[in-house]
């Protein structure tokens, strides 16, 4: 089991949640004193110049003041999970913001 954090969380920081092949942005708005616990909400994601649904999904991408929450808990097993989901659904990246919907859906 891996309990160790590899990226330490930080108000402000940029996230992907993605569920199956979508990816939704997001910004953290809060942080635990351990850093286990963390509160995510939803970005703005506006198609961007040059965007192409089926070839070239590229977003223009702001944090949303009114964007719905999530809080995240960092497991035994070394994943981030919905708070009070038993296993992890989808996942949770600290490798910055991005949008994408599979067109094949």
């Amino acid at each position: 089991m891996n309990t160790t954090l590899k990226v330490i969380p930080v108000v402000g920081m940029g996230v992907t949640m993605g569920i199956g092949s979508d990816c939704y942005p997001g910004t953290i708005t809060w942080v635990s004193g351990n850093g286990k616990n963390i509160v995510v909400q939803y970005d703005s994601s506006k198609p961007a110049k040059g965007f192409d649904y089926f070839g070239n999904q590229v977003y223009d991408i702001t944090p949303d003041p009114f964007g719905t929450k999530v809080a995240y808990s960092f497991r035994k097993r070394g994943v981030w999970a919905p708070k009070g989901a038993k296993t992890a659904v989808g996942y949770l990246s600290f490798n910055g913001r991005r949008k994408y919907s599979d067109p094949s859906f």
